[in-house]
């Protein structure tokens, strides 16, 4: 259910640029739709898998993006967008007969493989260390969307996502250390969570260019001005020497086999 890191090797005409837009363009109508995250998380997961095994021009990579959604919306949503409103979505661009036959297209290209526990069902877990404490979880929702514009993050186990957008949540926050509850909940220490951690950071360097429409989505009251609160920290000098400064850096648990042990669940589920 993990797609191919390195699928953009086989394609064509599309390259990792051309996928950030396409990402872009996706928050922007997922939000528009109001739509759940489970939905957001699982279209990027639909379109990963898709263009790890088959090749797709350019001109159809925005038909990839809008059928994704479309079949994800059917799987998450209660009101899913009608097809109607995907041409809409789409300006048009295509018709309803095309977006209905990518999706019997996309369906057998995915071998009808729909379920997928994304990071959203992790982070809840991982909520339960620090008692769903809301302003934690919105923020590490910030960090979750930032990922999915970053082919770095393609591979990546849902599992490990949640657990290092979680962990640079509570750092950004000055919550204090990783305890023993939130590797046990997570399944990962803090030395296994920090080259995730580096790059969530590092995304975050030029939010606009990087992540435009995630950041502007999370500017909002709604979500607590999270994009603009780890900017503002940032341009006042925030470093990653800083944040790890500020959290005690003795993990509980060092041992990799006690780790794994813990991680054995998750990674069961994952598949």
């Amino acid at each position: 259910m993990i797609p191919n890191p390195h699928y953009m090797d086989i394609q064509t005409e599309i390259q990792w640029s051309m996928r950030s837009v396409l990402m872009d363009w996706l928050v922007q109508v997922h939000h528009r739709f109001c739509l759940l995250p489970e939905t957001l998380f699982l279209t990027v997961n639909y379109i990963d898998r898709f263009l790890s095994v088959k090749v797709v021009s350019l001109g159809k990579l925005q038909l990839v993006g809008a059928t994704a959604l479309f079949v994800a919306a059917k799987y998450e949503e209660i009101n899913c967008p009608s097809v109607q409103e995907i041409v809409y979505m789409v300006d048009s661009g295509y018709s309803v007969d095309e977006i209905l036959k990518a999706e019997r297209f996309m369906l057998s290209m995915l071998q009808f493989e729909l379920g997928w526990p994304g990071p959203m069902s992790f982070l809840r877990r991982i909520s339960k260390a620090d008692d769903y404490e809301l302003e934690t979880r919105t923020l590490a929702k910030y960090f979750l969307e930032v990922t999915i514009m970053d082919e770095r993050f393609v591979g990546s186990p849902p599992s490990y996502i949640a657990a290092g957008a979680h962990c640079i949540s509570r750092m950004f926050l000055q919550k204090g250390d990783w305890t023993l509850s939130h590797i046990h909940y997570s399944g990962y220490t803090l030395n296994q969570l920090k080259p995730l951690i580096n790059m969530m950071f590092e995304c975050c360097r030029d939010p606009h260019k990087h992540h435009g429409a995630v950041f502007d989505k999370y500017s909002s009251a709604k979500y607590k001005f999270a994009s603009t609160f780890v900017e503002t920290k940032m341009l006042n000098g925030m470093t990653l020497a800083r944040l790890y400064k500020a959290m005690a850096l003795n993990s509980p648990m060092s041992s990799a086999s006690d780790a794994e042990a813990l991680r054995a669940p998750l990674a069961a589920i994952e598949g």
